[in-house]
């Protein structure tokens, strides 16, 4: 192994990984390292007895970027996509609601009230928000849909997303595509109806090519978990992955060009010089290895808010659960006063995923919303979670324990303040030449995003080397 690369990725979690492969192959001399002797960050997936549970994400969008990437590595038919027509649920009165799925389920449904659907419809005549100022999810949501589809709908959502609170979290950060269409169109429903426009036009316009573009995809993982994705891309890289490096070090060279790395591998110490350096750590991590460099960069990183998360995979007998489980799984309002945030139906989502005749049930416990809760003794979290999944979905029997992950710092909050603070990170960025952050932490939580946002810096670094 030379010690020169053009190119050293800190981090294997998917951004690293998908940054470190699209350097390589853009033809970059690009090395990967990370501390842990696997690959994937928190997407984890295992099989225990023959469930196979999620310790990560349980799904991912069909985005653009995830399928283009899937197809370019040749695993497209490792890919298995959920029912598009699966409802999600929300648990409201003591009752599971799906979630409307268009202006019929919406009328019928009675998750909102008869005034809750009208305040939704005077959407259309809500003025755009005059000043530019930050404002909340559930500010924004309030504003425009309503208390009642703020409470029962948005916060949710949002919770199923982040973990997190929507009285928090910021809507140009978290939620940037709402917030361009009232900014872009005046509203919701405005922008919606212009977006079908345009894409109706598009589609007249470029027909014959529009026919041969693959579907888009809802929910998709694949045959092994999610965890198949960053296993691929680590066979992809081969020797420019290093596993199990410890106590890194990271210097700017003297003549501010290029970077020094030491780090202990298999009890030996080892020293790299790299010309580009790309930290897709979480961002407590990438303020430790940045801070002498920047105090200010080092505390705006440090601000960024993980609240702790336990994620519970329980098994029943699918005879004894009198809720048939027919759809993607619930989410929990704040209303409710439940520990629950929300559950995944993971053997109805996706084949293959219990044996015959059980269900694998995922619960969320904790997040920004009841922090505390996540802290629960093991055998506590167990009562909490399978006491509340009885009186959701009416099991008549003792759960089996699949699993229990507990993060400490789970999903990064985009809270009011963060839009700006990612801009001045961006800002101190520009400093600091040769430096680039990835992560869930800046551009997006979702695993689309990750790769979208790798994407596009392994692209900005190959610009600088041309």
């Amino acid at each position: 192994m030379g010690n020169h690369r053009a190119a050293i990725v800190i981090g294997a979690g998917i951004s690293g990984l998908v940054c470190a492969y699209r350097l390589k192959t853009l033809g970059v001399d690009v090395l990967l390292i990370e501390k842990n002797d696997r690959v994937g960050g928190v997407i984890q997936s295992e099989n225990i007895d023959g469930f196979l549970i999620e310790r990560g994400p349980n799904s991912s969008q069909g985005t653009e970027e995830l399928i283009a990437l899937v197809e370019e590595l040749g695993i497209l038919e490792e890919l298995v996509e959920g029912n598009p027509k699966a409802p999600a649920y929300v648990y409201f009165k003591g009752r599971l609601h799906a979630v409307p799925s268009g202006p019929g389920s919406f009328i019928r449904s009675d998750l909102l009230s008869p005034a809750g659907k009208l305040r939704v419809l005077k959407e259309l005549f809500v003025p755009r928000r005059g000043h530019r100022t930050e404002e909340s999810v559930a500010a924004f949501a309030r504003r425009r849909i309503g208390d009642e589809a703020a409470e029962r709908l948005v916060a949710p959502f949002v919770s199923g997303i982040y973990a997190g609170d929507a009285d928090l979290l910021s809507v140009k950060a978290a939620f940037p595509r709402l917030a361009n269409l009232e900014q872009n169109y005046g509203g919701l429903f405005r922008g919606m109806f212009a977006k079908a426009r345009e894409a109706r036009r598009a589609k007249k316009n470029e027909g014959a090519v529009l026919e041969k573009a693959a579907p888009t995809r809802r929910l998709c993982s694949f045959r092994t978990g999610m965890a198949f994705l960053p296993k691929t891309l680590a066979s992809k890289l081969g020797e420019d992955l290093l596993t199990g490096c410890t106590e890194l070090r990271i210097a700017r060279a003297p003549d501010l060009r290029t970077f020094t790395l030491e780090f202990e591998r298999g009890g030996n110490r080892h020293q790299l010089v790299a010309d580009h350096l790309i930290l897709a750590t979480p961002s407590n991590v990438a303020a430790s290895l940045l801070g002498l460099s920047s105090t200010e960069l080092r505390d705006l990183l440090d601000e960024i808010e993980y609240p702790p998360l336990s994620i519970v995979s329980l098994a029943y007998e699918t005879s004894r659960v009198s809720t048939p489980l027919d759809g993607f799984g619930f989410l929990v309002p704040p209303s409710e006063k439940m520990n629950i945030l929300g559950c995944v139906w993971n053997s109805s989502l996706f084949h293959n995923r219990a044996p015959n005749g059980t269900s694998l049930l995922t619960s969320f416990v904790g997040g920004a919303r009841n922090p505390d809760a996540a802290q629960s003794a093991d055998a506590e979290l167990v009562s909490i979670v399978h006491g509340e999944l009885q009186k959701v979905l009416g099991i008549s029997t003792e759960p089996r324990v699949i699993s229990i992950t507990r993060y400490q710092r789970s999903i990064p909050q985009y809270n009011i303040g963060h839009f700006e603070r990612v801009r001045r990170i961006e800002s101190l960025l520009q400093e600091a030449p040769g430096v680039q952050l990835i992560g869930n932490y800046l551009h997006g939580v979702s695993t689309g995003d990750c790769i979208k946002e790798a994407e596009r810096v392994a692209k900005s670094v190959v610009e600088t080397l041309i």
